[in-house]
């Protein structure tokens, strides 16, 4: 009987806990779908989607961002509070000024990866993420998703 109940127990605390299951393949493929979105619907109404609460473009722990060229937040599909704000200064622990980073890797090849820090907020501690952006017209799409 106890073996049991520490048997549920701990299946219960592994089906509660945040499990990470987004991949770099999942991120590059909805920045392609929010990119593909934009072409047939236009950057603008992107945006518009992006911002919408109930949005196509967050899925799980994954969900779209869209800056202009010069890192302030147009739209974001997790944390509406930040669109309109400048991030173009923002760095990681380790300095690496990752805004800076997309907006130098959208004007240099349109699209790819950078790597920084950032806070998981599911754990509440820093992990290493990769983000995929790519330049469609005046702004940046992205989505990144934690390293494991």
């Amino acid at each position: 009987m106890i073996l049991h109940s520490m048997l549920s127990i701990g299946l219960s605390v592994y089906l509660a806990a945040p499990v990470l299951t987004q991949t770099e393949s999942d991120a590059m493929a909805f920045v392609k779908s929010a990119v593909e979105y934009a072409k047939t619907n236009g950057t603008y109404k992107l945006i518009k989607e992006v911002n919408s609460p109930t949005t196509q473009f967050r899925k799980g722990e994954l969900y779209i961002f869209i800056l202009d060229m010069d890192g302030i937040i147009l739209a974001h599909g997790a944390n509406p509070k930040l669109v309109g704000h400048d991030l173009s200064e923002r760095e990681d622990s380790g300095s690496v000024r990752y805004i800076q980073e997309f907006i130098k890797l959208a004007n240099d090849k349109g699209s790819g990866w950078v790597d920084y820090q950032f806070t998981n907020p599911e754990t509440g501690k820093i992990g290493f993420k990769t983000t995929y952006i790519e330049k469609v017209e005046f702004v940046i799409v992205g989505c990144g998703v934690y390293k494991k």
